[in-house]
């Protein structure tokens, strides 16, 4: 396996230490005949994990979300020479139960309370968010101490108890559309925007690699947006550039942007 090859394409030095790990454990599951499963990864972590594997021949892969079109998925690697439907699915779901409606606790709320028990953000999939009731989905391994341990979110006492996968809430969510001009489609634009933040305070967050364009980290301030890109800047939420239209008297370009609440 020709590594240096393999992941010679990868500028960013977190994208090549991901794929060079995955590679390791690619190369153990060939020698071993062992599977393994990442942590949950991104859409764009995916793409590029899946990429480099399309390249290998003594294993192959699949993904596991819990819930149909997950954003955040895991990838089992296994030896070719097995099926996928021999694998152990890694993911279990959990049910939250409370006094409180959809618009008491966000879905950052939600995170925040379970980062707060030392979780690592890579073991949380998805969340669904619902009326007095939240799913998510993660590991077997830390189910158990999450129903313990998980006694509050946001101001609200909850109880949590695992649920079937197929009880599953239905992906949805709370946006609200926003209607501008800008004078361009740089990121910085689109941000201050999409934001209603000025574009210098948005630079900060952008310098501080605090933004993503389709779920890949940049600090380009100057990066063009397209139409259909999903931007998301830390500890503010994700916009979505919905449309791009024509250009008004004073040069500047109509767009509309949806933001996720």
């Amino acid at each position: 396996m020709d590594k240096e090859k393999l992941t010679r394409h990868l500028t960013h030095v977190q994208d090549k230490l991901l794929v060079l790990r995955m590679l390791d454990k690619a190369e153990r599951v060939a020698k071993q005949y062992t599977p393994y499963y990442t942590d949950f990864l991104d859409p764009y972590q995916i793409t590029l994990c899946k990429n480099v594997l399309d390249n290998l021949q003594d294993v192959a892969y699949c993904t596991f979300g819990g819930i149909e079109n997950a954003e955040r998925n895991v990838l089992a690697i296994y030896p070719e020479t097995m099926t996928a439907y021999a694998l152990e699915n890694p993911l279990e779901a959990l049910r939250i139960t409370g006094n409180f409606s959809k618009a008491d606790i966000t879905h950052r709320d939600v995170l925040g309370a379970v980062l707060g028990l030392g979780i690592k953000r890579e073991k949380i999939g998805d969340i669904l968010a619902g009326e007095g009731e939240i799913d998510f989905i993660t590991f077997k391994e830390i189910c158990s101490f999450l129903c313990i341990s998980l006694e509050k979110i946001s101001r609200y006492k909850i109880n949590i108890e695992p649920a079937a996968f197929d009880t599953l809430q239905k992906p949805t969510e709370q946006s609200k559309q926003i209607v501008g001009t800008v004078s361009s489609l740089r990121l910085d634009s689109i941000l201050a925007l999409g934001f209603g933040e000025s574009r210098s305070g948005i630079s900060k967050f952008i310098h501080h690699d605090n933004v993503k364009v389709n779920w890949r980290a940049t600090n380009r301030m100057d990066y063009e947006v397209k139409s259909g890109d999903v931007i998301s800047l830390k500890g503010k939420g994700r916009i979505i550039l919905e449309e791009v239209g024509s250009k008004t008297k004073k040069d500047r370009l109509k767009v509309v942007i949806k933001r996720l609440i």
